[in-house]
């Protein structure tokens, strides 16, 4: 399963389901977000049967971004029911984020 793009409207109803959601705010014109891009495409198709994962492009949902304090990108933010467990600034592999998503599902 493959990342996906979502509006606030549509994250607000992702994270009202049963699985947690791993959200990746980034931006177009982040060359570290386009690096990290097919890394966390990979994330979506291991942890597909998990988890939400979810990308939010913060220049088409700035007012969300900043309400969830993201000052840096690439940011990820785990969240369940609703409320956010953890996040990481710009993780350096994707074994950074697999232990990121271990720690943050084991809260």
């Amino acid at each position: 399963m493959a990342a996906i793009n979502m509006n606030t409207e549509q994250l607000q109803q992702a994270m009202n389901g049963e699985k947690p959601v791993l959200v990746d705010f980034w931006a177009p014109w982040c060359g570290y977000c386009r690096r990290i891009a097919p890394v966390y495409e990979k994330i979506a198709e291991e942890y597909g049967g998990q988890l939400v994962t979810a990308k939010v492009n913060i220049d088409e949902e700035g007012a969300f971004a900043e309400a969830e304090g993201v000052e840096v990108i690439p940011t990820l933010i785990l969240y369940r029911n609703g409320k956010a467990v953890d996040s990481v600034v710009n993780p350096g592999s994707k074994a950074a984020i697999d232990q990121f998503i271990q720690e943050a599902l084991a809260k």
